[in-house]
């Protein structure tokens, strides 16, 4: 009995060491950091990775919105819910899409991420995104260019109105009609005209506005 107690501890010493590592900072700070040793014993310890920070994102969000592709993998691997919504009903596809993250948007499609590319399209242009990767991939994914907003305007005829050249730009290369007009019945050209925004009537009119 005596011989076998000492094997006994040694063997719950063993058992003990091998257990995955308690996490020393909380999730929130991991992931604000990038660290990912601390983001895996958050993992194998069995914290939330889908809750929302007090940012309102999810693991998953703040990983794509940084950039992070390792994060993003891992994340991925371990289960997370990838079409999850933040506090503003955006998914982690649609912040890695907007923030030019190709890369990591085709992570999350591949992980079954839905896209809305008409929807998100528009987006891009309320949000002023001047992006070139951004409409690429949107148009690459069947967005519709001229589709209309709730005031009737496509993204072309928003990124006029603010006076996004480079957005501009980006839409008629992509295919956008330039004769657009708006539902008072106002051309591209004109509303550009109106603003004295010349750069962006010259752009028009190099591609056929008239």
């Amino acid at each position: 009995m005596k011989t076998a107690l000492p094997l006994i501890l040694a063997l719950l010493l063993v058992t003990a060491c091998s257990g995955p590592e308690k996490p020393t900072v909380t999730l929130y700070l991991a992931m604000q950091r990038g660290d990912i040793e601390q983001i895996e014993r958050h993992i194998r310890w069995g914290s939330d990775m889908n809750r929302l920070n007090r940012a309102g994102y999810t693991p998953l969000q703040v990983a794509v919105k940084n950039g992070r592709t390792a994060i993003v993998r891992l994340l991925l691997r371990s289960g997370v819910e990838v079409d999850k919504s933040d506090r503003e009903g955006r998914t982690a596809l649609w912040h890695a899409i907007m923030g030019g993250h190709t890369l990591i948007a085709d992570l999350l499609r591949k992980a079954g991420a839905r896209v809305e590319a008409t929807a998100w399209m528009l987006d891009a242009a309320h949000l002023g995104m001047r992006k070139r990767e951004t409409v690429e991939y949107l148009v690459r994914h069947g967005a519709d260019l001229e589709a209309r907003d709730e005031k009737g305007d496509t993204p072309l005829l928003i990124a006029i109105r603010q006076g996004n050249h480079k957005l501009a730009k980006h839409l008629v290369k992509a295919g956008a009609d330039v004769r657009a007009v708006d539902a008072q019945g106002r051309s591209a050209l004109q509303i550009a005209n109106s603003l004295g925004l010349g750069d962006i009537a010259l752009l028009l009119k190099r591609n056929g506005a008239t």
